[in-house]
C-alpha cells in the first residue's frame, strides 16, 4: 500500500482503468469485450480468473488480484497486455496525441512509460511491471495518489528530492538536503516511518508517509519546512523565510490549480505541488 497504491475496481465502474483490466483479462485468455464498463461479462471473467489463480473469487479487482492479473511488458512485447498499457494514452504534455493502441511495445510506448514513471517517482526503466501498474490502476475519478521518493533518486530525476530532505530535517533528521537521496536519506525515511507504524518500513517515501511528513506553512514562517516549499518553485531563493516572494509564488500556483488562493501551504496544496502540473 505504501509504495504500490493499488486501486479497488468493481462492478458498475465506468473508467479508463476498466479497459486496462479487460485487456489484461484477454491477455490471460479470458474472452471479454473491451468497453471500459465493468459489466457482468467482466465480473464473470474476473471471478473465473481469481478462481483459477487461487484468489478469493469475488469479481473485484483489488490489491490482491492486481499483482497476479498484471502482465509485465517492455520493448519488444506485443498483444493485449501491451494494449492494456497503451489505452491509458500516457500523454507527455497537454495536447499530446495519445498512444496508438496497436499492441506493439515500441520506442514511443517505452518513452511514454518512462515519462509516466518519472512523473510519479518510480524506477525509470520503461518496463510496465507491477510498480508502474500500481499507479496506472489509480486512473479513476477521485483523489490521486502521492508520488514516491526512492533511495537512489536525485533532484534531476525526481524534483521532490530536496523537498523531501528538508521535510525530514524539519522532523529532526540531520541529513543534508543536497538533492541526492542516498543511503542517509533512505535511513532517515525508515527512522521517520518507525515513528508512525511498525510495518511497511522501507527507504521509500510513499502513501502512508507524505500526509505525516508535510508541514503546513504560511507567510511569516521560517525553517526547513519553508525551504521544502521553496524548492518546488525554481524562481525562489531557498532561504527558509516565507516572505512576500514565497507568498506570491504560492498564491500564483493556487490561483491556477487550487482557487481561491490563500497563500497557505497545507495538505491540499502540498499534494498538488508534488504532482505534475497537468496531472
Amino acid at each position: 500500500m505504501n509504495v504500490k497504491p493499488w486501486s479497488t475496481v468493481g462492478p458498475g465502474t465506468n473508467a479508463q482503468v476498466v479497459s486496462g483490466i479487460q485487456y489484461l483479462l484477454r491477455a490471460r485468455g479470458h474472452v471479454v469485450p473491451v468497453t471500459g464498463l465493468y459489466d457482468p461479462a467482466t465480473t464473470a471473467a474476473v471471478t473465473a480468473f481469481q478462481a483459477g489463480a487461487g484468489l478469493t473469487a469475488d469479481g473485484i479487482v483489488g490489491p490482491q488480484t492486481w499483482p497476479v492479473l498484471v502482465v509485465m511488458t517492455q520493448t519488444g512485447s506485443s498483444g493485449d497486455a501491451v494494449r492494456a498499457v497503451q489505452q491509458f494514452g500516457l500523454l507527455s504534455i497537454p495536447g499530446d496525441a495519445p498512444l496508438v493502441v496497436d499492441g506493439t511495445f515500441g520506442p514511443v510506448t517505452a518513452g511514454r512509460v518512462r515519462f509516466f514513471q518519472e512523473s510519479w517517482g518510480l524506477t525509470i526503466d520503461g518496463i510496465a511491471g507491477t510498480e508502474t501498474w500500481s499507479f496506472l490502476s489509480t486512473f479513476l475519478p477521485g483523489p490521486r495518489p502521492w508520488p514516491l521518493v526512492k533511495q537512489g533518486s536525485t533532484q534531476e530525476t525526481n524534483w521532490r528530492v530536496r523537498a523531501a530532505q528538508h521535510l525530514l530535517r524539519a522532523h529532526g533528521s540531520a541529513i543534508v538536503a543536497d538533492g541526492v537521496f542516498g543511503p542517509a536519506s533512505g535511513a532517515a525515511v525508515t527512522a521517520f516511518q518507525q515513528t508512525l507504524r511498525a510495518t511497511e518500513l522501507s527507504t521509500t517515501l510513499g502513501q502512508l508517509d507524505w500526509p505525516h511528513l508535510i508541514i503546513t506553512v504560511r507567510q511569516g514562517d521560517h525553517g526547513d519546512a519553508v525551504r521544502a516549499v521553496q524548492t518546488m518553485f525554481p524562481s525562489l531563493v531557498v532561504d527558509g523565510d516565507f516572505g512576500p516572494a514565497t507568498d506570491a509564488a504560492v498564491r500564483g500556483f493556487q490561483d491556477v490549480f487550487l482557487p481561491p488562493a490563500d497563500g497557505i501551504v497545507g495538505p491540499i496544496t502540498w499534494h498538488a505541488l508534488t504532482l505534475r502540473a497537468f496531472e
